[in-house]
């Protein structure tokens, strides 16, 4: 249940997340996360108090890469980027049916459940989110596509695909049931300009699991 480390630094730390590792305790959830990783790996870090650097997060059950800043400065510059939505994310998504058109960009405001306070939805009185989507392949009842949120709101892709009647795969929350163990959602691929000025891309493959899956519904 550890994540690998894709890329390490003075200033950064790269990491691929596999699904079921929590990202850090709250809300009455307990047992090992990746802030308990991170407090191993990084034991003198002087961002302790910060989660260890951690500069965002993915659910417990998305898969993929994340960014952990080392210092105080890269802390800093790299919070900024995300603030900013200058850091360019790419999610591999797998959607129940036929999604048209195959190029879209979903502008939906989302806001915290009124009484469900763990989960979000689409409101007129919400936050406003956008997701750009582009898909790859048509299977017999599903639709596998990349996704690009240029606004990082909580649970923001699940609830913008499922609002618009294509939920994820696998998503027990804002989905339906199927054969798919967990939400197939994966955070494939980073870009960003770093501290050292320079353009950064890190790419995590897709899953065995969720690879298995597409596999078998060709």
């Amino acid at each position: 249940m550890n994540p690998k480390i894709i890329h390490e630094d003075q200033n950064l730390l790269v990491l691929d997340k596999p699904a079921g590792l929590i990202m850090h305790e709250g809300h009455g959830v307990a047992g090992p996360t990746l802030v308990d990783w991170l407090r191993h790996h990084l034991p003198s870090s002087p961002l302790a108090q910060d989660r260890y650097g951690l500069l965002h997060r993915l659910d417990k059950d998305t898969s993929g890469l994340l960014l952990v800043a080392k210092t105080p400065a890269a802390f800093a510059y790299y919070k900024k980027l995300f603030q900013q939505h200058e850091v360019k994310k790419e999610y591999l998504v797998l959607v129940h049916g036929h999604l048209s058109p195959e190029h879209g960009l979903i502008k939906i405001p989302l806001s915290r459940h009124i009484v469900q306070r763990t989960r979000f939805e689409a409101a007129t009185t919400g936050r406003p989110a956008e997701t750009e989507y582009q898909v790859e392949k048509y299977y017999r009842d599903f639709t596998y596509l990349k996704a690009w949120p240029k606004t990082g709101r909580t649970h923001q892709i699940r609830v913008h695909f499922g609002s618009i009647g294509y939920p994820i795969a696998g998503d027990k929350v804002y989905g339906k049931k199927d054969m798919l163990a967990r939400q197939f959602l994966h955070a494939h691929q980073l870009e960003f300009i770093g501290l050292d000025g320079e353009s950064h891309q890190f790419v995590s493959p897709l899953p065995d699991d969720l690879t298995t899956f597409l596999r078998g519904i060709r």
